[in-house]
């Protein structure tokens, strides 16, 4: 049984990274600090993203590594996330957990467990926006892409192969 549910919440967790993947390159919506940068510096944002990965980064560090208005820790995490927005990654995977635990446990009373892994799925998605790597937007519909996996894991995975063979 444990091992059915691992397996299900692995493919869960896969597939919402596979639907990040693909709507992050159909939609190519760039990050606000990008749009921050065009702005600034005069960067098309349009030719940030038509680099190469390592050569955003060079970029990124030749006009911000020695800003007086970016922290260095800010610049390094912008360093490490140079691809597009829509959706937010992180709130997908957050937000996925969150809800799966909300089905799996609320109903046996964990309310501490799901409160404290809810509250940690809103921190993940208030640092997308303060660390200026989202829109609301791509949290919104990202929290609304993870509910949707989260409640057909629950419905088609988790309580058809796992519970139901249980009983």
């Amino acid at each position: 049984m444990l091992i059915k549910l691992i397996l299900i919440l692995a493919v869960a967790i896969v597939a919402g990274q596979i639907i990040k993947s693909g709507i992050k390159n159909l939609m190519a919506e760039p990050r606000p600090y990008v749009l921050w940068m065009a702005d600034k510096y005069q960067i098309n944002d349009k030719y940030f993203y038509s680099l190469p990965r390592m050569e955003r980064q060079a970029l990124l560090q030749v006009y911000l590594q020695s800003s007086s208005e970016v922290p260095n820790w800010l610049y390094q995490h912008w360093q490490k996330e140079t691809g597009y927005s829509f959706p937010s990654g992180h709130t997908l995977f957050a937000v996925t957990w969150a809800f799966i635990a909300f089905f799996l446990l609320s109903f046996r009373r964990f309310y501490l467990i799901i409160g404290l892994i809810i509250a940690w799925a809103i921190l993940v998605q208030v640092s997308r926006f303060t660390l200026g790597m989202h829109h609301p937007i791509d949290v919104i519909c990202s929290t609304f892409i993870g509910w949707l996996i989260a409640l057909f894991t629950y419905s088609f995975g988790i309580e058809r192969y796992v519970f139901k063979n249980k009983q």
